[in-house]
Parts: structure tokens; sequence; C-alpha cells
């Protein structure tokens, strides 16, 4: 088979012409096998040479999404097959990465539980939960979940509902620590550890309260009066959670 053009077309790429079939080569292989010395191959050189050449495809789309973002061994493994790549070929790209040190569990544990902590304040049974799908050891996500000290998580939950307070202008008190506690649960901290917190605050609705009261008044009192007036008032109060005075 005759070698009959190439052009380098970069990122480490060729495109090579042989016998009137153009073929994208990797450097790697291009430089492993001396091709562009060549002017003819054999047919199971050719083989051989693409065979390499896949390897090295997914060694750098494996790199590729590492570059993006941490990845477990796991998710390499699932993205790699998905593009179909034989077995084999995957195994050698995944055991080169760890080699490199491109792909450690311990690196992305460390890295996924600090921007978990620090960026979308998640918990740690959320953290824990979500790392286990991802394949990790559940000791090693233990060992490193201790960085999350009680301290911390108490800190964060409280920052939550201090916020949560501030932006508070339609809930009253039941109703506003029955949506954080709900909230922060669904973020993966302990329930106990939220209900503690909670009670170092002071939740004043009087003025919510007052505000509703009015907001139903007006307009209720368009359609009703007398004692089904207030009935209907103190049914609306208690479905938004006040005690109605």
């Amino acid at each position: 088979m005759k070698i009959e053009k190439y052009k380098y077309i970069g990122l480490g790429k060729y495109k090579v012409l042989i016998s009137g079939k153009e073929y994208i080569i990797y450097e790697d292989v291009i430089i492993k096998y001396n091709i562009l010395s060549k002017n003819y191959i054999e047919e199971q050189d050719l083989k051989l040479f693409l065979k390499d050449n896949s390897y090295y495809e997914a060694y750098y789309l494996a790199l590729k999404q590492i570059n993006t973002k941490m990845r477990t061994p796991k998710e390499i493994i699932k993205i790699l097959e998905k593009k179909e790549y034989k077995q084999e070929i995957i195994k050698s790209v995944v055991k080169k990465l760890q080699e490199e040190g491109y792909l450690s569990d311990k690196s992305y544990t460390k890295a996924y539980i600090y921007d978990q902590i620090n960026l979308k304040n998640k918990g740690p049974i959320k953290i824990k939960k979500e790392l286990l799908q991802e394949g990790i050891d559940e000791n090693l996500i233990d060992t490193e979940l201790e960085i999350f000290t009680k301290s911390l998580q108490e800190d964060k939950i409280k920052k939550y509902i201090k916020t949560q307070i501030n932006l508070n202008t339609n809930k009253s008190a039941n109703m506003l620590k029955n949506k954080i506690l709900m909230s922060l649960i669904e973020k993966g901290y302990y329930k106990t550890d939220i209900e503690n917190c909670l009670e170092a605050f002071k939740f004043d609705d009087s003025k919510i309260y007052q505000k509703e009261y009015k907001k139903a008044y007006d307009k209720m009192s368009k359609k009703y009066t007398g004692t089904i007036l207030e009935y209907k008032i103190k049914n609306y109060m208690y479905q938004k959670g006040f005690e109605v005075k």
C-alpha cells in the first residue's frame, strides 16, 4: 500500500493518504512507527497503526475530558464506552492516566468535596451519596469528609437560615421554619443539626401577619361580612401557617 501524501493538521494529528484512502493519524503513531519516512506499508502494518491510533484517540479524548473537570476512572470508562472503544483500549487508557496521575480517586474526592461545600453549599449526606454513585470507596469518602467538621456544617446552616429570614416577605414563622428545614435536608444536612440551629434564631412574623391579614381582609370583605368574614380570614391565615390572634 502506497503512502501518497501527508499533511499536519494541528492538535498533534496528520492527514495521511494511503492508496487513495485518507486517514487521520496521531503524531504519536507517526513517530512510533516512523511512518513519514516510508513510501509503502503492508496491510497488516496499517492495521497495527490504526489500532494504536485508536488508543491515542481515546487517550486524548479522555485527557480533554479531565482538563474540563476532574474525573473518576468510572466516568472516563463511561465516556469511552459511549464512543464505542474496545474494552482493551479503554483499560489501557485508564491505566496510563492513573500512572500519570491524571486519574486519582483521592484527588477527585478531595476536589469534589471542596467544590460541593464552597460552591454548592451541599451537606455531608448528599456529598457522600453522590460520591458513592461515582464509584468512590466509602472509607475514602469518610476520611476526606472529615474536613467538613460539625462546626463548619453549623456555620453553613446558620448562614443559610439568616439569608432566608432576611429574604422572607410573606411566610409565617412556622412555614418559613419548615421550608428551611426541608431545603437543608434536601441539601444533605442532618435534621437534628438543622433543628438545633433553628432554635438559635428568632422568627418575628408580626409585620408579615399584619400584611397578610390586611390582604385577606381587603379581598374577602368584598364578598363576606360578620362571622363568615372572620371565619374566612382565620382559615386563610391558618393555611398560611400563622397562629391566629
